[in-house]
């Protein structure tokens, strides 16, 4: 840390001068509790921080969005803004702005909120502003909270306004406010005015369609000076008022040349971008202050607005709802309590859940018997700086949003270990997902609830009553969120019979439910691999359960989709630049209609008969196997692109066209194989499965071609299993027959060790003499043969009779994937030596890189190829990946090279001046110094919403309670905790820290010197204590020796040695214990 940069006692981060440091863009999570309706809300440090918020997506702004570079311009004029006048020196000044050596300014970021200060010496004022998210509301809004302090020695009077000189009413899109923001101004009106709640809409919809509708929604604007009984001020709705002819809002010459506090001037009320200031007038003695709150949300219906106004007029309302956004923020956040020797990783490891739950959602069990998991919070990663996306938060009680298969996949992958009652149901989930062609949609845009009978519906209706009864039959007539339901209750005032919480579980419960995926634009090759994930992590919890979860539970199901991977004969195109792969999918219109037609689960497989095809997760895994299998390149090694996209790394955008294959996929299919063969070994009661006949036949007839082709004839094996494969997907493309073949599991053991020997095989070709493994192929079609007809665009289609292979430069992500299948921990160690010895590794920053040098390549790999060395996907230390990486260290059991590289590498531990951010935040990408740009070598950049959250959860979880925390031996359950703990790990003296149980009640805990402690599956308090402290590993490291439990019943338990079995083991998966202290020696 140093001067600038710092954290307080409190782990908020602290910026001084702030808007002379490095620029970075942010935002408030957007988290208004399970009852309270979100605002997005992005900022920068420049200006007063918030350069945009809204509701729901950026085409509901109310400040408008930009992207971070035009932020960083904008901000400081378009942004919130504050005028202060000396009435006796007639004299404006403008705090945050034409800086100083007089002035000082801090930046104060805590995980619910955005403080800024500044203080004039010069002129002694102090001004502080505060923002964050209204909570626990049946409306969103933003708070914003200024302060002006008299710091000068005699009292003086100063007229203050404060607020936005431009709102975006409701109505406006944001392609509109980009393209037509002149045209639009048209419809711009501001109502209730007279009332100093001025509501900001257009008069109408403004599509150029015969059918126009009036607009009722709109977004709002409150203000008041406290400590004068809350009364509104008197709102500037019209900005030339204010700013006159300074219409670039660099200055406000109306604010200089008149009052403006309670004006009663004309102000236009239409026909423009309205602006929502207000100003206050007061004499201030010395170290008195001037205060002023405002609320800008949204609002469904102006008639609600005399409402929230009287309610947020209430004295200590604001008062209350800070406190209870800090106390929600913390709940979610010390779902990871940490209490370790360093308080940045303390402190990281919150902020990194709480970014983590963000992008995949917090899971609810909700339900009264029959729980299922529905996560809240959970959207698309979109903000100033990637602006590319599309980001949603639903605005409704429960709110959930939109996010990709991949990114919500490995978010949630270590939900588990917060909420043991998920069980299966995460994984269930993307195994469903999982198409009979091995492919899967890309959005998740999140759970659907139907209910579909009689007696469930009737059983819902019992505990309702009133005059809209009728009307919420109708309702539950279609599909529905829980959020849904509750907006409908709220808005129609229906009344329950029970309290609400209880009729969302009975609903819940009484209801059937589906993922809502939607296919996107392609099909990746990477996003099955992160399935097996999920299922170890629910074996380390249930590992009693794994004949159960594999073979047993038969209710899995097919994702059905529109969109189908085209044969070669048909995707291989003769281009001006020789053959190519373009083309791969295409949509089929009429099994679109289909899936639309269906009222509920429409995106399950049928069979011919139109029943939802069910099978076992074993089936499953071996649908994946054999497409995967069937798709290896032309030279045995990699899984082909086939299916127009590349993998985890998106910047390849260009190798699908190129015929490109990725080994890691083949890594991952050898790790799946594995897997599967084992499962087999283990099962005890299982001799065979029932398959389905065209899953039956694709085995026997690639087990065939296994068997007939020779090891090294990889082309003749690509030519006739691709030929399989394209014959199956056509058979079960419109659905399944329905028809189950009963095959032995000695029979699939053999054909997946056939596959095992030819994937070790292709692994061990993509070895290099440096000790690397090669990532990605493209090939060249060296003999090809012209067919007669041609695409849709004219090019003409070709078969292609013999290939070259070309290899690209290294990537770290071949590293990582090769660390999961290597065989022993020799063979870790030296694979982590050739990659420090490599140019993935920056010895300047101590970090790893994404990939080695692209300069010899084509530029149609793709973009990353068009991007300078070291920035973005090019060459960057890329945190996800780089992440993926370190936590392979950790699970192969290299430990001193983990906490080694730790300490160069993870965020908490960044000198933050050269970070240039928050370094409890993650970035997308650090700058490598392999660019140009020397003075921002290890600046992080696009902020928070990345995977390496999910990385860095699974790291902390093999650090303090290591693989298998339990384990199933001798017919019982044992609790064997394996911290992998470095000696500066424990504490060094006796720390009180607060614990937030709930959202309405905390303890003070306190955690004894020489100690480690952490929350396990979300309710008990773990504490280990060291008072050698020394390291948990290595030949003097220290083991458990002893448990003491305290059960929440507040009975007591003591057992010696390394691990609790039985009955107490299953009372602490259930968490009926609230606090184990295990002692090392």
């Amino acid at each position: 840390m140093n001067e600038q940069y710092f954290l307080n006692e409190k782990g908020q981060f602290i910026i001084k001068d702030y808007q002379q440091q490095k620029t970075f863009a942010s935002f408030l999570p957007g988290i208004a509790g399970k009852f309270g309706i979100p605002i997005w809300a992005f900022y920068v440090n420049r200006g007063q921080g918030i350069a945009s918020f809204g509701s729901s997506n950026k085409d509901n702004a109310i400040m408008e969005f930009y992207p971070a570079n035009k932020s960083y311009q904008n901000v400081s004029t378009k942004g919130f803004r504050t005028f202060i006048k000396l009435v006796d020196e007639k004299e404006v000044y403008e705090p945050f702005r034409n800086l100083n050596q007089n002035i000082s300014t801090k930046m104060i970021i805590a995980p619910d909120s955005l403080k800024i200060e500044e203080e004039n010496l010069e002129i002694g004022l102090k001004t502080i502003v505060n923002y964050y998210i209204l909570p626990n509301e049946d409306y969103g809004a933003l708070v914003r909270e200024v302060a002006v302090e008299n710091t000068a020695a005699e009292a003086r009077e100063l007229e203050v306004l404060d607020g936005m000189p431009i709102l975006v009413p409701f109505g406006i899109e944001n392609e509109a406010l980009k393209e037509v923001s002149q045209t639009i101004s048209a419809w711009a009106m501001v109502d209730s005015f007279e009332s100093k709640t001025p509501f900001y809409r257009l008069r109408a919809s403004a599509e150029d369609e015969a059918e126009v509708k009036e607009m009722t929604a709109g977004n709002f604007y409150l203000s008041f000076e406290k400590g004068t009984e809350n009364k509104l001020l008197t709102p500037l709705v019209d900005p030339d008022v204010i700013f006159a002819e300074k219409t670039s809002l660099e200055t406000a010459p109306g604010f200089a040349r008149k009052e403006l506090a309670d004006f009663q001037g004309e102000q236009i009320l239409e026909n423009r971008f309205p602006a929502a200031m207000a100003a206050a007038k007061k004499t201030l003695n010395p170290d008195q202050k001037l205060e002023i709150a405002s609320v800008f949300g949204n609002l469904s219906d102006q008639e609600r607005l005399s409402e929230i106004k009287d309610r947020v007029l209430e004295p200590n309302y604001l008062r209350q709802k800070r406190a209870e956004s800090e106390n929600i923020h913390n709940y979610y956040a010390d779902h990871i309590f940490t209490v370790s020797g360093q308080k940045e990783l303390d402190a990281y490891s919150r902020q990194t859940f709480m970014d983590n739950l963000l992008r995949g959602g917090f899971p609810l069990s909700l339900g009264q018997e029959n729980k299922k998991t529905y996560h809240i919070f959970s959207r698309k990663h979109g903000d100033l700086e990637r602006d590319y996306n599309n980001f949603l938060l639903e605005p409704t009680y429960y709110s959930q949003g939109n996010g990709n298969f991949r990114d919500v996949n490995q978010n949630r992958r270590c939900d588990l270990y917060f909420n043991p009652e998920i069980e299966r149901d995460n994984l269930k989930m993307f195994a469903d997902l999982i198409q009979v062609d091995g492919y899967n949609p890309l959005v998740i845009e999140g759970s659907k609830f139907y209910l579909d009978n009689d007696l469930s519906l009737k059983k819902v209706m019992k505990q309702v009553e009133g005059e809209a009864k009728a009307k919420f039959y109708q309702r539950l007539g279609q599909e529905f969120t829980p959020g849904e339901i509750a907006v409908f209750i709220d808005n129609h005032k229906l009344e329950l019979k029970t309290s609400f919480t209880d009729f969302i579980d009975l609903i819940v419960e009484e209801a059937v439910s589906w993922t809502e995926a939607k296919f996107g634009e392609g099909y990746w090759i990477d996003h099955w691999t992160y399935n097996l994930d999920l299922i170890e992590n629910y074996l380390a919890l249930y590992p009693e359960k794994k004949e159960e979860l594999l073979f047993e539970k038969t209710d899995y199901t097919f994702y059905d989709s529109h969109v189908k991977v085209q044969p070669r004969s048909q995707k291989y195109l003769l281009t001006e630049n020789g053959p190519r792969q373009y083309n791969a999918v295409i949509s089929d219109q009429a099994k679109k209609k289909e899936i639309a037609a269906r009222n509920k689960f429409p995106y399950y497989l049928r069979t011919a008969a139109g029943e939802i095809y069910t099978t076992s997760l074993f089936n499953k895994l071996l649908t994946l196997v054999l497409n995967k299998a069937a798709s290896l390149d032309p030279y045995g090694m990699g899984i082909e692109m086939e299916a127009n996209k590349p993998g985890w790394y998106d910047a390849l955008n260009g190798l699908p066209g190129l015929f490109g294959s990725s080994i890691a996929e083949s890594m991952e299919l050898l790790r799946l194989t594995r897997f599967m063969s084992a499962a087999i070994a283990e099962t005890s009661s299982k001799t065979e499965i029932k398959l389905a006949v065209e899953l039956s036949d694709f085995l026997d007839n690639l087990d065939h071609i296994l068997t007939e082709i020779k090891t090294d004839q990889d082309f003749l094996y690509w030519q006739q299993a691709g030929q399989i494969k394209e014959e199956y997907r056509e058979q079960v493309f419109a659905n399944l027959k329905g028809v189950k073949k009963t095959v032995s599991l000695r029979k699939i053991n053999k054909f997946l060790n056939k596959i095992e020997a030819k994937l070790e095989r292709a692994v061990e070709l993509a070895k290099e003499q440096g000790g690397l493994y090669t990532m990605y192929y493209s090939y060249q079609a060296e003999e090809y043969e012209k067919l007669a007809s041609t695409s849709e665009n004219g090019l003409g289609k070709v078969t292609v009779k013999k290939f070259k292979q070309h290899k690209l430069p290294p990537f770290l992500e071949a590293q990582v994937r090769g660390m999961k299948i290597l065989k022993d921990q020799n063979q870790a160690q030296s694979l982590a030596e050739s990659v420090k010895k490599s140019e993935l590794y920056d010895s300047k920053l101590g970090m790893y890189r994404v990939n080695g040098d692209l300069s010899k390549e084509s530029y149609e790999i793709g973009r990353a190829r068009a991007f300078s060395p070291g920035w973005l996907e090019n060459g960057s230390i890329w945190l996800h990946m780089e992440y993926k990486y370190l936590l392979e260290l950790l699970k192969n059991g290299l430990y001193e090279e983990y906490y080694q590289a730790i300490n160069d590498a993870l965020v908490p531990f960044q000198d933050p001046k050269i970070y240039g951010r928050s370094i409890l935040e993650n970035s997308s990408f650090i700058l490598s110094s392999l660019n140009g740009d020397s003075k921002n070598h290890g600046r992080g950049y696009i902020a928070r919403l990345s995977g390496s959250t999910a990385e860095y959860i699974n790291m902390w979880s093999l650090m303090a309670f290591g693989k298998e925390p339990f384990k199933f031996q001798s017919g019982e359950l044992v609790y064997a905790p394996e911290p992998n703990l470095i000696a500066e790990l424990f504490t060094s003296e006796k720390r009180l820290e607060k614990l937030q149980l709930s959202q309405k009640k905390s303890v003070e805990v306190e955690i004894p010197a020489d100690s480690f402690a952490y929350r396990f599956l979300g309710s008990t308090l773990v504490i280990y204590r060291n008072p050698k402290r020394a390291n948990t590993f290595g030949q003097n490291g220290v083991s458990i020796t002893e448990f003491k439990l305290i059960a929440q019943s507040g009975e007591k338990y003591q057992v010696k040695g390394s691990a609790v079995k039985g009955k107490l083991a299953q009372k602490i998966r259930a968490g009926e214990f609230k606090e184990i202290n295990i002692f090392l020696d």
